[in-house]
């Protein structure tokens, strides 16, 4: 089952949905939330001849990317600073709401928007699901899939939305601490590293759900 707007307004009032920092009202659609692209970004480097194993065990990309932070950059001159995705273009990037918290018996699915689609912009490759007792950012891998375009990633726009799915039975905090991945990631390329919450962690998200 789909949440509406109605029963999005509700959990997120209630805080079930929570986000750091929090949305504003607006972006509840009605049947989707959206959310804002933050202001990190990595890039792979461009280097000749590299073949990388990504599934491999340790797969640790930090000498073979480059990563840029919008926010500690002055902008120019009466313009917002932005990132320029060339056509063809891959850079990974996350969501402006930091943290995003999911509660144990919802999931959800990131969508890109029509309006940035129709430009070439896609905003995930092929990992849009989000698992129920989730809590990081949202990781966004964004393509120019255009041939002409260059296109601007303008920081705290709206560039995704969130789908929230009902699940016909809650997960348990265990469940989420052992067979979760990602969690509490910070990086566009952060390390997977399953079960790694605390028992104290595990506690908190128990008496809050």
């Amino acid at each position: 089952m789909i949440l509406g707007r109605k029963d999005l307004l509700k959990a997120w009032k209630a805080g079930r949905i929570r986000f750091d920092p929090d949305i504003q009202q607006e972006q509840i659609g009605l049947s989707s939330i959206d959310l804002r692209l933050g202001y990190i970004f990595t890039a792979h480097k461009d280097i000749t001849g590299l073949t990388v194993d990504p599934l491999a065990d340790g797969f640790e990309p930090a000498n073979i990317t480059e990563t840029v932070d919008l926010a500690k950059q002055p902008p120019p001159v009466g313009q917002p600073v932005k990132y320029e995705l060339k056509p063809g273009g891959f850079v990974v990037g996350r969501t402006l709401e930091r943290i995003v918290r999911m509660p144990l018996d919802l999931c959800a699915q990131v969508q890109g928007v029509t309006t940035a689609a129709r430009a070439g912009l896609t905003i995930h490759a092929t990992a849009p699901h989000i698992h129920p007792g989730f809590v990081g950012s949202i990781t966004l891998e964004l393509s120019n899939i255009g041939s002409s375009w260059t296109l601007a990633l303008v920081p705290a726009t709206r560039i995704c939305q969130l789908i929230f799915f009902k699940l016909l039975s809650p997960v348990s905090p265990k469940e989420v601490a052992t067979l979760s991945s990602y969690l509490d990631q910070m990086l566009p390329f952060a390390k997977r590293q399953v079960g790694r919450r605390t028992a104290r962690h595990r506690r908190a998200q128990a008496s809050k759900d």
